[in-house]
């Protein structure tokens, strides 16, 4: 019998973000974990850029890219309102803030957090340019903050852009844990990252595994 194929790599945090879904959305798959250096063949031949995450449906339909995954878990869960609650104008800003998120969050995160495989000199300019926009989102977060109650980034309820992001800020978080756990300039945004972090379901995610061969025993993940 068919079913579905996960090429993840634990520490990614594009991978981790489509386990997280998964997850959430009771989406169950095979987990083949990837030794970056060492790819397998099959991924390699159901992908032309061979870059984690991969989903292999139960249909042979492939997903490349770790939203397309999340939005497939979600609508086949129809979770639909994490991304469209028929809201247009809320839609836009789950999507809006991914895409900051994505296209100038990780250039800058990689060239702060990867200094040395980039340019040294500029790795300060970086972190600060990757702290304005978490700040930014330090203060959605305090603008939506009620005592007692999980933060999340739009309109006080958790989305697409929640799932998406946090494992990004994780990885911010990383590369100077002592300074991001210090600074009170983003205490909003380390409570909401923390709230990832205790989730019954982070160290089912995080959890480590082997690298897969074809001789292995499949490994089940969502169930």
């Amino acid at each position: 019998m068919k079913h579905n194929i996960l090429y993840s790599f634990r520490r990614c945090p594009y991978a981790i973000r489509a386990r997280w879904a998964l997850l959430n959305t009771n989406q169950v798959v095979e987990l083949r974990e990837v030794a970056l250096k060492n790819k397998p063949i099959e991924l390699i031949q159901i992908s032309e850029k061979a870059t984690v995450p991969v989903l292999k449906t139960s249909l042979n339909k492939v997903i490349d890219e770790s939203i397309d995954i999340m939005i497939w878990c979600i609508k086949k869960s129809n979770m639909n309102a994490l991304f469209d609650d028929k809201n247009h104008g809320q839609s836009q800003e789950v999507f809006s803030l991914i895409k900051t998120n994505d296209n100038i969050f990780k250039y800058h995160l990689d060239r702060f957090k990867y200094a040395s495989r980039f340019n040294l000199e500029e790795s300060e300019t970086h972190h600060a340019s990757a702290m304005k926009i978490l700040l930014s989102l330090n203060n959605r977060l305090k603008d939506f903050s009620n005592v007692g109650k999980p933060l999340f980034l739009v309109d006080a309820k958790e989305t697409l852009a929640d799932w998406a992001i946090w494992p990004f800020v994780r990885q911010f978080r990383i590369a100077d844990i002592k300074k991001f756990d210090q600074n009170d300039e983003i205490q909003y945004l380390r409570s909401w990252l923390n709230y990832y972090f205790t989730h019954e379901k982070y160290p089912i995610v995080m959890k480590k595994n082997e690298p897969w061969r074809k001789q292995n025993v499949p490994l089940f993940f969502g169930q």
